[in-house]
């Protein structure tokens, strides 16, 4: 567990103060995030994330000058985050109420359980009290797959199965058992559905018509007509594997592998699996110590890949028979964000919005 002292988190929470006054705003919310508030983080090793909610000025939104993202960082783009460094973003509530939770990104399903660790809570404000007494209100889980393409995109660059190098490695070990020694009139024809049987997807590998008529293979965005030979068809294939396929190829020897990432898409898919269970997310979370070890290369590709992809098709049944649903209610979001700006004074007087944020 992270523990700051109260000096450290007057600091945090005057930076984030201060960042919003700089373009006229108002904060609503501070939280550490991260291995934070996933309690996944390694002594010595782990920066320290700050998330938040930030409020635009009514001025700001009215000339259409209001920022969506506000960033502070103590490290530079030269060299990789260290312990040391600290990555501050802030949202603003429009952002983060009507765009990132509808359309269901990771973040903002974080930050919206954060509150469940208290520990990690920095600065709240009450006006955000109703967002995060109905967080269900505020996204659509049945629709999207945010969790699922977040976790892929972590590895896909290793040739998980269903990516597009992920495709082109199937092919190619499928040409090497099937095709060993294919002869020089062998054609692509003679194999091209047995080929797509086992290793189509849809998106990266079908077979085609071109022309009206000929016959082709889709290949990862590419045409390949059934004429051609199979000993061409493996050339390609294998050339294709040589220039895109290098982290593929690394990665079945465990070499070169970014654990961080994909504890990353582990723990993605385990938090969707206990939101869709039980209606929400509990930080730190229960598996820590599980996806700690998957950061920490103890275990290799060999079983994470079928490990990412199990829970893959496990997220996918529960979203259809999901115990809790959250479905977007549009008009809630719109109330939640009105309100940050103030009440209803009066039956009356109309209506009148009132910052008073420290």
């Amino acid at each position: 567990m992270v523990t700051l002292s109260s000096t450290a988190v007057t600091e945090l929470v005057g930076q984030a103060r201060e960042l919003c006054r700089e373009h006229d705003a108002a904060l609503l919310f501070l939280t550490l995030f991260g291995s934070a508030l996933y309690g996944t983080q390694v002594p010595g090793k782990s920066d320290l994330d700050v998330r938040g909610v930030f409020l635009p000025s009514l001025a700001s939104l009215v000339l259409d000058k209001a920022p969506e993202i506000l960033h502070f960082s103590t490290g530079d783009n030269v060299r990789r985050n260290c312990a040391a460094d600290m990555d501050m973003d802030l949202w603003s509530a429009r952002h983060w109420l009507l765009k990132l939770l509808p359309a269901g990104d990771t973040g903002a399903l974080d930050l919206i359980f954060a509150p469940s660790n208290a520990e990690c809570i920095l600065y709240r404000h009450p006006a955000l009290d109703a967002v995060f007494a109905s967080p269900l209100r505020l996204m659509d889980t049945a629709g999207g797959r945010a969790y699922a393409e977040y976790s892929l995109g972590q590895a896909k660059k290793y040739g998980i199965k269903g990516s597009r190098i992920g495709v082109l490695k199937s092919v190619r070990n499928w040409l090497r058992e099937n095709c060993p020694e294919p002869a020089e009139n062998e054609r692509l024809e003679a194999c091209l559905d047995a080929l797509v049987n086992a290793c189509g997807d849809g998106r990266y590998c079908s077979s085609a018509t071109v022309r009206g008529e000929e016959r082709a293979l889709q290949l990862c965005g590419k045409l390949h007509v059934a004429s051609i030979s199979v000993r061409e068809l493996v050339r390609r294939v294998e050339a294709g594997m040589r220039r895109y396929g290098a982290r593929a190829e690394a990665a079945e020897l465990n070499e070169g592998l970014d654990f961080k990432a994909l504890s990353h898409a582990l723990r993605a898919l385990d938090q969707m699996e206990e939101l869709l269970e039980t209606g929400k997310i509990v930080f730190p979370l229960k598996n820590r110590e599980e996806l700690i070890a998957v950061k920490e290369g103890k275990y290799p590709w060999s079983e994470l890949e079928p490990r990412i992809l199990k829970r893959l098709e496990l997220v996918d049944r529960l979203r259809e028979q999901a115990n809790f649903v959250g479905v977007h209610d549009a008009a809630f979001a719109e109330k939640c964000l009105l309100d940050c700006y103030g009440w209803r004074q009066g039956a009356d007087s109309g209506r009148s919005y009132h910052v008073s944020f420290m």
